[in-house]
């Protein structure tokens, strides 16, 4: 199984209408095209950083401030993201579970 794949989703951000269309995510601060991880980390190719995916802000061709990710609508933009298609059925199992209990909607309990 992969640990990380490109990270290809639609919008996540709050109040954006561009949850079903993919952007290839790339880290202002540097340019460098951006992973996602199994565990719901994003991390930077070119520097390195890395944080929570629900701790990242996004800007897109809908919105042109950086607005925090949609905690309501994450796990949905991500099931359906390109970064999944490339991951198999583990991985995409793994990343939700992950998100899923970032955001407090963890049912596992």
């Amino acid at each position: 199984m992969t640990d990380k794949v490109d990270f290809i989703s639609g919008c996540p951000a709050f109040d954006c209408n561009n949850g079903r269309k993919s952007f290839t995510w790339v880290h202002h601060g540097c340019g460098g095209k951006e992973w996602l991880d199994k565990d719901g980390y994003v991390q930077c190719k070119d520097c390195n950083l890395k944080d929570m995916l629900i701790s990242w802000k996004f800007r897109c061709t809908g919105h042109s401030d950086f607005r925090e990710v949609n905690r309501e609508k994450i796990c949905e933009i991500l099931s359906i993201s390109a970064s999944l298609e490339s991951g198999s059925k583990k991985f995409k199992s793994k990343l939700l579970n992950a998100v899923s209990k970032m955001i407090g909607d963890d049912d596992s309990d």
